[in-house]
């Protein structure tokens, strides 16, 4: 295969040793541009599980925009792709076994009569969703449960930590989970949580438009992937304590994290922070590795890669210069890291310490375009919706760490414009609000409604 390629760039290039502020680093792995021979080449195909919650707790704008999510997906699908179709509540019900859909209307109409009713098994149908997957795995296809749903389960296997296992077992059989939370008061915790566990996606919205990007954004990085399950794991070196920046509050994901798919000609990165103590060797201050899995379905890894950077004295290294595009992706990484923290001091009810908190956050200089506006965002939709906030800070992070970036180096630091970012692939397109449509759609026959 094409090796893809791993940089270690330093924030400044050079360190001191003892110093009480941390240094940071942007480690990425690049993967090379797509060649010739491969533009052509198909995506793998697809065995879907769209698994559709229709308890009561759906009823309305939820249970439209699933059921009219899921038959757009239908309507979109390959000759050569297959799907699934099951609706819970406390209920399991399949509506298309696995198979080929030589009538995607007629499947579209099945899914678009599903209504809300009953209480919700969410765990029950994600398992018949892999079940329906499980026996025909292969590795050259995709197996994918796409669960939409409000997250408020209420039968059946009800522990989080449980319910993330069985996901993750999952996953590391070949059937991957996306979820896609709707409805105002979904539950992000157990949506997110499994899409993390099942090496997926996590998204959420109110409208089927709204999730039309996001499912596009989907299956687009499918069609162009390189390489998928990416991870990157640090490991500091001689008196170094090295941790990725980001997820301050996750247990355990210090130094280890899932990043995703790698389409071709992009980048996965990812910021460590190094505080380096007396004794440390300035050519070997923490190890990176990589690990993935290729389109064929072999585990792939790449490192270590050491960093090491020369040593300076404060005079030095005060005039050092900073690169300014990795300032700008470890700005980001910070930033994401004190949303986490104000969400959780929204999560406990203290709403008016979240405000002042984004206020202080607005004070950074080191704030970039996107990130300014999204915290801009953020504190403004607090001030009036603190549950959607909360929703927006969830996934609104983690689209800051996780996000497909340019292979570009120097388009990180560009300054954020929203009608810019059309000309870019629908996986580099960066988005201010992470529960709707970039942009408005336009209503047949008239003009794009006003945002």
């Amino acid at each position: 295969m094409n090796q893809p390629k791993i940089e270690i760039l330093p924030l400044k290039k050079g360190f001191l040793r003892a110093a009480a502020a941390a240094t940071h680093v942007l480690v990425r792995i690049v993967a090379p541009a797509k060649p010739t021979e491969v533009v052509e080449t198909p995506r793998p195909p697809l065995d879907l599980a769209l698994v559709i919650d229709r308890s009561g707790s759906m009823g309305g704008r939820p249970i439209e925009a699933a059921v009219e999510s899921a038959a757009r997906i239908v309507r979109g699908l390959r000759e050569d792709d297959r799907v699934t179709v099951i609706a819970f509540d406390d209920h399991i019900e399949v509506v298309q076994t696995l198979a080929a859909v030589a009538d995607r209307e007629a499947l579209a109409a099945r899914i678009k009569s599903i209504d809300a009713r009953g209480s919700t098994n969410l765990f029950g149908g994600w398992e018949e969703g892999v079940k329906q997957l499980a026996p025909f795995t292969r590795k050259e296809r995709i197996a994918r449960v796409i669960l939409l749903s409000d997250g408020q389960a209420n039968q059946g296997l009800l522990n989080e930590s449980e319910i993330f296992a069985q996901v993750a077992k999952a996953a590391g059989a070949g059937v991957t989970t996306s979820t896609v939370g709707l409805g105002h008061g979904f539950n992000e915790s157990l949506m997110t949580g499994m899409a993390d566990a099942g090496e997926g996606v996590a998204n959420f919205g109110q409208t089927a438009d709204d999730l039309d990007e996001a499912f596009e954004e989907q299956f687009a990085i499918i069609s162009n992937s390189f390489l998928r399950q990416v991870k990157v794991s640090v490991q500091g070196g001689s008196d170094v304590q090295a941790r990725l920046v980001g997820e301050l509050l996750e247990e355990g994901a210090a130094r280890s994290r899932k990043l995703g798919t790698l389409p071709w000609d992009a980048s996965l990165v990812a910021v460590v922070e190094l505080k380096i103590g007396a004794g440390a060797k300035a050519d070997a201050l923490a190890a990176v590795n990589f690990e993935a899995i290729t389109k064929d379905g072999e585990v792939v890894r790449f490192g270590p890669e050491l960093i090491g950077l020369p040593e300076t004295d404060l005079r030095a290294f005060s005039v050092l210069p900073p690169d300014t595009s990795v300032a700008a992706a470890v700005s980001e990484a910070l930033i994401s890291e004190k949303i986490e923290a104000i969400e959780a001091l929204a999560r406990a009810g203290k709403i008016a310490e979240a405000k002042q908190e984004f206020e202080e956050l607005l004070k950074r200089s080191d704030l970039t375009d996107w990130a300014k506006q999204k915290v801009e965002y953020l504190r403004n939709l607090l001030a009036e919706d603190a549950v959607m906030a909360m929703k927006e800070m969830r996934y609104g992070r983690s689209r800051m760490l996780r996000q497909t970036k340019a292979a570009m180096l120097r388009d990180f630091d560009v300054q954020f414009c929203a009608d810019a970012e059309d000309a870019k692939p629908i996986y580099l397109q960066k988005k201010v609000v992470a529960g709707a449509a970039r942009k408005p759609k336009a209503p047949k026959g008239g003009q794009p409604p006003q945002a």
